[in-house]
Order: structure tokens, then C-alpha cells, then sequence
């Protein structure tokens, strides 16, 4: 017998007319479908015996488990609940907000409806087909073979799921129209509000919409409508005039946010309301400016893959916060952010933090869709323009990505000036694109119907913009731009940034940049060569791993995004209780160039472990681009043993550029671990104080050579002029910009016949189970961890063939978890084994 998987809806006291968000998240019972028999077999039936079924998490997505990391195909999901009695006459909704992709839903046996937007929300009215004060059955059948470009096709029920209990007579949703008069700066605010009426019956009704700004309320109106029955979208508007004193414009910089509160009232029934957040700003483009509020702004950004390894695309909002905010302070403002339409929980984050962004139709290259006549595409604008609407940090839609080479897609044209119009429609007061790939290529393309040019390019950037221009006469923004994969080992990840962007600057047509991609993702296509996904799945694009640990590139984009040229130190006191400092602005025509307002200078003195003690802060005037540079003095908070570090703060904090002086060379590493083999050697250490990066030192008979510098804890070196069996010294030294650290202590090795371990990059818990990344070669054959719960306790082993990451489930103790792994070679040797790791 199953043992039944419930949620029990305790409403009893629930008053009829209130609205209830009730969670279905949790353990689901789950099997997968690869020969498609669920449907005939009546997998969707209430009677099934789910004893043989796996566990899923929902939200999540069966890819991150070991045994369906490949799967694409069907899969089914299962639970029970329970509804009480009470909630017979109300309205019953399931609301899931991702299902990826093609998803079908039964309730107890009895199919309700179907969904092929895997990454957009969708609801369905389940109310007659629910046993109250009983158990009822929810089964979702899910396919993940559609798929976009590169991209991995994550499959599941990937973002929380929910029943949503409501009166008959409910608010569906409401868009808030937010446009400032930049001359008398007031603002002109419309709301309307979407009702539905099931009731057989009309109802006589009060809405209220209050406007509120940092919990005070600015205004408020009201209005009696009268709901016929049967009434599905009946609409409602409001319309207010904000005066000068109520205006803050929302900008990247000042992130300004009202709130909308709609309340429904009828009589006898508890009052119910939505609550959304919006911002007031314009976006517009004029002659070949791109303007926010009325001001020319020349901004720069990345796409990501919204994505890890460890969560998959399920994306909890710690992995946001964590993107976004490194996203900042590396003074990103505006980007086409991502092919795929972004989660509410991310918007709004970035409504929170400033970022602007298109969200788009993902239809891509050779593409049946890309057809005036196809219902999908048009569906997927609809939903898609509703269900964001309000997100003040969406300035745009896009209406498909690299489609507009007519001997691909014959109707293209057709499509995107179709599109385009519809978008307008739907929403005037946004930008509207498509993005291409081939505006600088061809003389009649979609891009005339654009607002203006969102161009991808990876490679001749500069000739691609200017034949772009004189084809089609419209400002520019790279929407993506690259060259080929730089390389998952963080130290090894390096883009020349400059000599793409250096092709973009100084030329008053191309409007900005956003790089092609902040993160690594998981993937396998395959490509030419340097553009071919490592055997790890893991697709290097990004300048930070799909771990988020920092590449080299990090830093590379971090000074060239930078909102000023330069900030160089000039003079120290000799006393080193004073420090001047020089802040060159960008050029009028650079990329970025965007006014300063409201910025610091934030200078910390470093104590004798190279960390931060005292700090004080500055303020700057305000700075704009081609002003002359600007000298100001700081003083050194306490008197610094290591140095001190100076950062300029924009104005929510973020430190968008660091300059460290350094006034002594770090400790010297210490050597924890090493491997040897019969073609390397690999050194881990222990990461010092005050470094920035390390090189080995090593040698034999008075014969003395230098690895490479590594911002990794480990080097591994292949050199052929190290003979097997022959024992070789070697030694870690640290570096900064002081200098040189004392090396470690001296450990001597020699070659042997061994492999070397994979290297781990990441080994973290995922709630009860411990995850860990590594490095993949296509000679290995499979891998063995093992594990245990105390530091010499290797007991429990787990072999897998995964590429790139693996998944050991179940482990709920709460004590750290030790382990180390290897690989087996397709020849059959087993490689030494890797350190042991600690994870907590």
C-alpha cells in the first residue's frame, strides 16, 4: 500500500471571500516515460501503485539527479491533498509558475488541462473535479525535449506550485502604466484592474487602488462596478496624476519603487487585494541616443543563463541575489539578460536592484515558428507581456533571436513586423525588437520594424556595427558579443575584453554592450572548434564558472565596465596618513559612459592579515562623461601595516572599482596535498594571506624553473623535462603587488605511473545531499567517491559515469561529510585519489 503523500488545507476558519495561496511544494512521487506509456496505461488514474515510483523535489529538476541527469522525454509527477468542506462553494485554482516544457495535468483521473510554455506560468480551474473532505490526486505528466540553442533542457515542475483559494468574484491581476512628464516632472499613473465573475449571477462591487510609496500612501480611488455573470476579464481603470513632490523616477542608480493595492469589496464578504510594485520612468530612443528619463546613457551589461549546477534552472532566490548582485558591482545597467524569460522572484530583484531588460519569445535561428500565422509564438507574447508587465526593470520585448536570414525563415519579415505591432500594442510605452545576427549582413532585414538594433556578433565588431548602420541607419546595442569559450578552470578563463569592446567605443552609433554570458552553463553542443562544450558539460562562456567562483575575466570586465576610465593613486604621504587620488571619467562616446551622481570613494586601511579594518567614506560631485579628470585627497583611516584598499561606491553601495596598495608581500603558502603521475604533478596549498596569486618553484641539481601564475589553491604542471622516478624539490610562492611572499616549506616528488585525480572545483550540501563539481577528460571511464562522517572515514563508496557533476543523496546528518575521488581511465587504471575534503 502507498504510503500517501498529503497536504491537509486546514480553511475552517477561513472566511468565504478571502484569498488563500496554499503550497503544494514538497516530495512528489515521480517515474520517468521513455517508451510513452503512461497515457495508455493510465498513469494519471488515482488507484495506481506508486510504491514502484521514485521521490522528486518539485520545485526542481530531475537532471540533477545521478540517475536522470541525461533524461529528456516524458516523466510524470504525483501527489494527494486534502481540501475541507468549506471550500466547496468557493473558486479552486492550481497555479504553477514553470513546468518545463510541454506539460498535461489530470485531477483524479480526470484531465483539466495542458500547458507548452515551459518557462511561463499557467492556472487552471480545478474546482468540480475536487473530493472535498477527501483525498484528491494531482498528476502532471512533463516533457523537457523542446529546446532553444545550447542551452540544457532542464525537465520538471521547476518552480513553486500552488493551490489559490478565492471567492467566485476575484481579482485576476492589475498593470500599472507609469509614465513621467520630464518637463513639469509629474507623472501620469493608469491602472487597470482585471476581474473574473463565475457566479451565475452579477455582483454589485467596490475596487479601491491606493498608491503607496515607502508604506505611505500618496493617493487613493475608488470606483462601484457592477460585475455581470459568467464574466471572464472584466476591466477596470483608474487614473491618477502623481504632482512633483510625489515623483521619484525609478533610474538604474536610484531604483525607486511604488506599490499599487487593489482591494475588492463586496458586501458580506472579507475584502481581498493584490499588491505590486512599480516604477516610474521612461525609456525611448532618439536619433541615435538611447535615453532614460530624458537622459542619453551608453550602458553595458551581460546575458546569463539563468542557471547552476547545483540548483539547475529551479534558481532559488540566493542564487539571484548572488548573480544580481555581482552583476552590480561590476556596473551592469542594462542587457538583453537572457534568452529565456526570467522568473518573478528575478524580476523583481532587479526591479529592487536596477538593471534593465529585455524579456523575450525564444524562437531561434532556422525556426518554424518564426510564421505570421503560427499561434505560438503569438500566445507566448500575450502571456508573456501580462505577466510581466509591471516590472518596471523590463524596458522592452524581443520577438525572437537570430532569425531574421530570410533563406532560413522565408516569413520572417512578415513575422516581426507582426510581432513588433503586436507588442506595441499590447504595450506601448516599452522598446520593441528583434534581435539579429544578420542586419549587417543583409540589406532588407526585420531590424527595420526594431526600435533600434540589437545585434550579435562574435567577431569584426566594429565593421559588422558600421555595416549594420549604413544599411539600415539606426543606433546600435550588442545584444551579444564574444569571440570563442575561454576555459572552466577559473584561472585559465581569459577574454580580451578591451580588443572587443575598444572596436565598439567611440563611435556615437553603437549605444552599449552586453557580453555573451556572466555564467558557464550546462551543455553539449558540440560546434567548431572553440566553440565545442567541454566533456564536463559545462559550456565556458562566462566569466565566472557555473559554480560562480570568479575566472580571471572577472576582473578583466569589472575595470573595463567600470563607470569611470581610471582611478590611479598618486602620491602617498610619507607618514602614509594621507593619499591622493585621481578619478579620470569616461569619454563622451566610450562605452559606458553614463553621469555619476551620488557617488563615494570608500577607503579602508588593510590590517596585518591583508584584511579590512577601518574604513571612511567620501563624496563625490557629480561626474560626467569627457569631463577633465578630478584629484581629491583621502585620508587613511588608521595607520596600516599591509596597506589599504580604495573603492568607488555607486550609489546603492556596490563597489563598482578597486584599487589595492599593498605595503607588504603575503605569508607564505603552505603545501597540504600533492599528486603525482606519469605525465604531471599537482600542488595544492593552502591559500595565503595578503596573496593575489601564486607560481611554483622547483627544480634539480642547482636547475631552478617557474610555473605560470594561478589564482587557483593548486597548480598542476606538465613539464617534460621532469624525468620518472627522478625526485624533483618544489615550492609555493605567493604574490601581490608588494612583492614576492617567502616560499613554502620544500617538498621533493617524483613521476610515477599513476593518473591524476580529477580536480574538484565545488563540493557543497544541497539540503540533505552533498554535491560536488569536477573536471571531466574524454579518456575517463567513470568516477568513485568516497565518503564518510568523521576525517578517516572513507567507508561508503559511489561509482557514476555523470560528466561534470555529481549528486550523493540522503545524506541528513548533520555532522560535516569527508571525501575524496578518482577516476577510472578507459584503459582501466584508477587514478590516485584527490584530497580529502571537509563539507559542512
Amino acid at each position: 500500500m502507498e504510503k500517501l503523500i498529503s497536504l491537509v488545507l486546514c480553511l475552517t476558519t477561513l472566511a468565504i471571500g478571502a484569498q488563500e495561496k496554499i503550497t503544494l511544494d514538497g516530495t512528489w512521487n515521480f517515474k520517468i516515460d521513455p517508451y510513452g506509456k503512461g497515457e495508455k496505461e493510465g498513469w494519471y488514474n488515482s488507484d495506481v501503485n506508486f510504491t514502484t515510483w521514485d521521490k522528486m523535489k518539485v520545485p526542481g529538476n530531475w537532471d540533477l539527479i545521478n540517475e536522470y541527469a541525461d533524461y529528456a522525454g516524458d516523466a510524470w509527477y504525483s501527489r494527494t491533498f486534502e481540501v475541507d468542506k468549506n471550500r466547496e462553494e468557493g473558486l479552486i485554482r492550481i497555479v504553477f509558475e514553470s513546468v518545463y516544457n510541454d506539460s498535461k495535468v489530470w485531477i483524479n483521473g480526470i484531465e483539466v488541462g495542458e500547458n507548452h510554455f515551459g518557462l511561463l506560468s499557467f492556472e487552471l480551474d480545478i474546482s468540480e473535479h475536487l473530493i472535498y473532505q477527501g483525498l484528491n490526486r494531482i498528476t502532471v505528466k512533463v516533457n523537457n525535449v523542446f529546446k532553444r540553442g545550447a542551452i540544457w533542457n532542464w525537465g520538471g515542475i521547476r518552480r513553486p506550485v500552488w493551490l489559490e483559494i478565492t471567492d467566485k468574484l476575484r481579482l485576476e491581476y492589475q498593470h500599472i502604466t507609469a509614465v513621467p512628464d520630464l518637463k513639469k516632472k509629474t507623472a501620469m499613473v493608469r491602472n487597470k484592474v482585471v476581474l473574473t465573475n463565475t457566479n451565475a449571477h452579477e455582483i454589485l462591487a467596490k475596487v479601491m487602488v491606493s498608491l503607496e510609496k515607502d508604506g505611505t500612501q500618496i493617493t487613493k480611488k475608488s470606483q462601484k462596478v457592477t460585475i455581470p455573470p459568467n464574466t471572464k476579464a472584466y476591466e477596470v481603470n483608474f487614473q491618477f496624476t502623481l504632482p512633483k513632490s510625489k515623483v521619484k523616477l525609478w533610474h538604474y542608480d536610484f531604483p525607486e519603487l511604488y506599490q499599487s493595492i487593489v482591494t475588492l469589496e463586496v458586501d458580506d464578504l472579507k475584502p481581498t487585494s493584490i499588491t505590486d510594485n512599480f516604477g516610474i520612468r521612461k525609456i525611448e530612443v532618439s536619433g541615435k541616443e538611447l535615453l532614460l528619463n530624458g537622459e542619453s546613457i551608453r550602458p553595458v551589461g551581460f546575458n546569463l543563463v539563468p542557471e547552476d549546477r547545483v540548483t539547475g534552472n529551479t534558481l532559488p532566490f540566493e542564487r539571484i541575489k548572488e548573480d544580481v548582485d555581482m552583476l552590480k558591482e561590476l556596473g551592469v545597467n542594462f542587457c538583453r539578460i537572457s534568452h529565456l524569460p526570467l522568473p518573478k522572484a528575478y524580476l523583481d530583484y532587479l526591479d529592487k536592484k536596477g538593471i534593465m531588460t529585455f524579456e523575450e519569445v525564444s524562437l531561434w535561428g532556422k525556426d518554424i515558428w518564426v510564421d505570421p500565422d503560427h499561434p505560438m509564438p503569438k500566445e507566448w507574447l500575450h502571456r508573456m507581456v501580462r505577466e510581466k508587465y509591471n516590472h518596471p526593470s523590463v524596458v522592452g520585448w524581443s520577438v525572437g533571436n537570430e532569425i531574421g536570414f530570410t533563406r532560413r525563415n522565408p516569413k520572417v519579415m512578415e513575422y516581426v513586423e507582426g510581432a513588433i505591432a503586436m507588442a506595441k500594442n499590447l504595450d506601448p510605452d516599452r522598446l520593441a525588437v528583434y534581435v539579429t545576427d544578420s542586419a549587417d549582413k543583409e540589406d532588407t532585414d526585420p531590424v527595420v520594424y526594431s526600435d533600434l538594433i540589437m545585434l550579435n556578433k562574435y567577431g569584426n565588431w566594429g565593421e559588422a556595427a558600421e555595416n549594420a548602420w549604413k544599411k539600415h541607419g539606426k543606433p546600435i546595442f550588442f545584444s551579444e558579443y564574444g569571440k570563442e569559450l575561454n576555459h572552466e578552470d577559473p584561472n585559465l578563463g581569459i577574454i580580451d575584453a578591451s580588443r572587443m569592446l575598444n572596436k565598439m567605443r567611440d563611435k556615437e552609433y553603437i549605444l552599449g554592450a552586453s557580453l555573451w554570458t556572466f555564467n558557464d552553463y550546462r551543455s553539449i553542443w558540440y560546434g567548431r572548434k572553440g566553440w565545442a562544450t567541454p566533456v564536463s558539460q559545462n559550456r565556458a562562456w562566462g566569466i565566472v564558472t557555473t559554480f560562480r567562483q570568479k575566472k580571471r575575466s572577472y576582473y578583466t570586465f569589472k575595470k573595463e565596465y567600470a563607470p569611470v576610465k581610471n582611478l590611479t593613486i598618486e602620491t602617498i604621504s610619507p607618514n602614509r596618513k594621507t593619499v591622493s587620488v585621481t578619478i579620470t571619467p569616461r569619454d563622451k562616446w566610450d562605452i559606458p559612459a553614463n553621469p555619476l551622481r551620488e557617488f563615494q570613494l570608500r577607503i579602508t586601511a588593510l590590517n596585518a592579515y591583508q584584511k579590512g579594518g577601518k574604513s571612511s567614506v567620501e563624496s563625490l560631485p557629480d561626474i560626467f562623461p569627457g569631463q577633465v579628470p578630478l584629484t581629491t585627497s583621502l585620508s587613511i583611516p588608521q595607520q596600516s601595516p599591509a596597506g589599504f584598499k580604495i573603492e568607488l561606491l555607486d550609489p546603492q553601495g556596490y563597489a563598482v572599482y578597486e584599487v589595492v596598495k599593498h605595503f607588504s608581500v603575503p605569508e607564505p603558502p603552505k603545501i597540504l596535498y600533492s599528486n603525482t603521475a606519469h605525465d604531471g604533478v599537482r600542488i595544492h596549498f593552502e591559500e595565503a594571506k595578503g596573496a593575489e596569486a601564486y607560481f611554483l618553484r622547483y627544480g634539480i641539481n642547482g636547475k631552478v624553473f617557474h610555473s605560470d601564475t594561478t589564482i587557483n589553491n593548486f597548480v598542476t604542471l606538465y613539464d617534460k623535462r621532469i624525468d620518472r622516478n627522478e625526485p624533483w624539490s618544489y615550492e609555493v610562492i605567493a604574490l601581490n603587488a608588494a612583492g614576492e611572499s617567502p616560499p613554502s616549506e620544500k617538498i621533493v616528488l617524483a613521476k610515477d605511473e599513476d593518473e591524476l585525480p580529477p580536480i574538484i572545483w565545488n563540493a557543497q550540501r544541497d539540503h540533505e545531499d552533498l554535491v560536488v563539481g569536477f573536471t571531466s577528460s574524454p579518456f575517463d571511464y567513470l568516477y568513485e567517491i568516497q565518503y564518510g562522517f568523521t576525517p578517516t572515514d572513507f567507508s561508503n563508496t559511489v561509482t557514476f559515469r555523470n560528466k561534470g557533476v555529481a549528486r550523493i543523496p540522503k545524506m541528513d546528518k548533520d555532522e560535516p561529510i569527508y571525501f575524496r575521488m578518482r577516476c577510472r581511465k578507459q584503459w582501466g587504471f584508477a587514478s590516485e585519489w584527490s584530497p580529502k575534503i571537509q563539507v559542512n
